[in-house]
């Protein structure tokens, strides 16, 4: 028997039959869209909203990737980038078909970084829609290669191999399809995905880590080990049907990203940039701080841990950037 899909997620058919997995929650006639792409082993998943968003009336969508849990991969004859602008201006109109007064908020998290970058970056002719956003919200980043001249310098050896120069010239996708075979067993049952999360995200933390972390689920009702579990839940559910997301990871980040260029952006692309890095994530940190040296409108928070860090104190970046935002805002 298949698993029940979650309450709050549905699945959009675009144009020429693919499948756009979303969940939403909040207010689907608020003119207000914050729209938030998950990373690698992730898929679109709402399990709470932070005040902020609540108190605002916000509308909350979170897509699911291409090639990840129940979305359709992106067909071999398409870019990566032109097919984000479709799927993405789809899905938005599908929803809110009155876009005029449209306040576009993205926002993503190490891998899901790479597509809010390319959708806020797009050209207008291509992606009307970017004249909508209003803010950018990137959480440990991935900067453009193309663009980051030292950006292999800034990734550990096996991420060099998976997302850097090796992944332009190694034949037959072979580093993600080794990759795969050593990771489909870590991940193929919940209670595997389980013990991949606990090892890669909490065993490591260091104390001040493991408070923050109390302090978050004592805040949110949540019980201990369900943290582990929800996580655990995106992981498995994004590789049960399929690996073709995680197969086109390296082709997407030598993609070119639609020929984003952080340091090139004109005026019109500069809204508010809010870059959170954590110190014990040197690979996103030291990309981030990349990111924050070129973009023209950015601002860089720092947090103490590691990879996952922000999660617990989420709606104390989600406040500060909404507020950002605010204040650049242009007058009615």
């Amino acid at each position: 028997m298949a698993d029940p899909r979650p309450a709050n997620e549905h699945l959009l058919e675009l144009p020429g039959g693919a499948v756009l997995a979303y969940a939403e929650a909040g207010n689907p006639a608020s003119p207000d869209v914050v729209m938030f792409f998950h990373g690698v082993f992730g898929v679109g998943s709402i399990k709470r909203i932070a005040p902020i968003f609540e108190d605002n009336n916000a509308h909350f969508i979170n897509p699911t990737l291409p090639g990840w849990g129940e979305s359709s991969p992106v067909p071999a004859d398409a870019a990566y980038h032109t097919y984000l602008y479709e799927a993405v201006t789809h899905l938005i109109t599908s929803i809110h078909p009155d876009t005029e007064h449209l306040r576009l908020y993205l926002a993503g998290g190490s891998f899901g970084t790479v597509v809010a970058q390319i959708l806020y970056g797009a050209p207008y002719d291509q992606f009307p829609l970017g004249r909508h956003i209003a803010g950018l919200l990137l959480l440990a980043p991935f900067s453009p290669p193309h663009a980051h001249k030292q950006f292999s310098q800034c990734l550990t050896w096996p991420n060099y191999l998976m997302i850097g120069t090796p992944a332009r010239f190694v034949p037959f996708n072979l580093v993600a399809r080794l990759g795969r075979w050593m990771l489909k067993s870590k991940v193929d049952t919940r209670e595997h995905a389980e013990g991949f999360i606990r090892e890669f995200a909490f065993t490591k933390m260091t104390p001040e880590e493991q408070e923050a972390c109390e302090r978050w689920k004592a805040a949110k009702g949540i019980e201990d080990g369900d943290e582990v579990k929800e996580l655990a839940d995106g992981v498995y559910r994004s590789v049960r049907n399929t690996w073709e997301g995680f197969m086109t990871v390296p082709s997407v980040f030598q993609s070119g990203w639609g020929g984003y260029s952080p340091a090139d952006l004109d005026e019109q692309h500069s809204k508010p940039v809010l870059i959170v890095i954590t110190h014990r994530d040197w690979e996103t940190k030291k990309m981030g701080e990349w990111l924050g040296s070129q973009l023209k409108n950015a601002h860089v928070r720092y947090e103490e841990g590691g990879h996952v860090a922000s999660m617990f104190v989420m709606d104390d970046i989600w406040s500060d950037f909404m507020t950002r935002v605010a204040a650049q805002a242009p007058s009615a």
